[in-house]
């Protein structure tokens, strides 16, 4: 069953880039009505969930915890959370892909990070990831999911930066990336560079024992990484193309170097970040 989140938080925005509204986020690029959308997620989750664990396993992860992951996508995550004997809660604006796993015993909670709460110290773990990008104010929201951590309680952030695409050389490939990373900053409101920043955002937030990794997601025609690409590229491609950014026949460029065995490139830049929240 799932549960719908009525508490709200008093929203601040004397740092936001834009308004915030879950409409902008849930029903555009990214809907969960998009017939392509719980695949390409699979897509994400298979190229990153190792990485997951393994930070999660680093830090202590152990049965009983509880557990929260917000924007849970299709779900992985919390999947092999509940697997590992923590106590999870899942979280997105739209559940359609989590409802599920409540099976499974996670709670499945509709919930807005921006502007919905909870209890403070809560929970021992807190995990986002390709989330706080997507925000108007990412550094606020970063504070909102401290203030939910028990005192011991661990935050682990994992959040991509743009920048290495831009300079590919691979002609239709940087000019679809290029035309992409723009239509995210202006109709999603994405810093796609925000991450970049990690671990300084989490500083003076009341967390000790910071850290951070970064790593380069590489690509290859044909693989996980590009097959994830070229669906969501197509997802924004009639809006990119609208705008004038890109045309159709460079997308169908972008997808015969993506599919080309001898294509070999960068992706995504990947930051992670945690800290342990002060307290005893």
């Amino acid at each position: 069953m799932t549960a719908s989140s009525g508490t709200a938080a008093p929203t601040d925005a004397s740092k936001e880039r834009w308004e915030w509204t879950e409409e902008r986020y849930r029903d555009g690029v990214f809907s969960h009505a998009v017939a392509t959308e719980r695949e390409r997620l699979r897509l994400l989750e298979s190229v990153l969930d190792d990485h997951t664990r393994g930070h999660f396993q680093r830090l202590g992860l152990a049965s009983g915890h509880r557990v929260l992951e917000v924007g849970g996508g299709g779900g992985s995550v919390a999947r092999w959370l509940a697997g590992q004997g923590a106590d999870v809660t899942v979280t997105d604006l739209d559940t359609t892909y989590l409802d599920e796993l409540s099976e499974a015993g996670v709670r499945v909670l509709r919930h807005d990070v921006y502007t919905d709460d909870f209890p403070q110290g809560s929970f021992d773990f807190i995990h986002t990831r390709y989330v706080v990008i997507h925000l108007p104010d990412p550094e606020r929201a970063v504070a909102r999911l401290v203030q939910w951590l028990k005192p011991g309680g661990v935050l682990l952030l994992e959040e991509p930066a743009f920048f290495p695409i831009k300079d590919s050389p691979h002609p239709a490939y940087r000019k679809v990336m290029r035309a992409f990373r723009a239509h995210l900053e202006s109709a999603v409101g994405t810093d796609t560079e925000w991450a970049r920043n990690l671990p300084v955002p989490l500083r003076g937030k009341g967390l000790d024992g910071i850290g951070y990794d970064a790593r380069l997601q590489r690509i290859a025609g044909g693989d996980n990484e590009a097959e994830w690409w070229r669906l969501t590229l197509e997802q924004t491609r009639a809006a990119v193309v609208a705008e004038g950014l890109a045309t159709d026949e460079d997308f169908e460029a972008a997808y015969r170097e993506l599919a080309d065995p001898g294509f070999h490139d960068l992706s995504l830049a990947v930051f992670t970040a945690w800290g342990t929240r002060q307290g005893s």
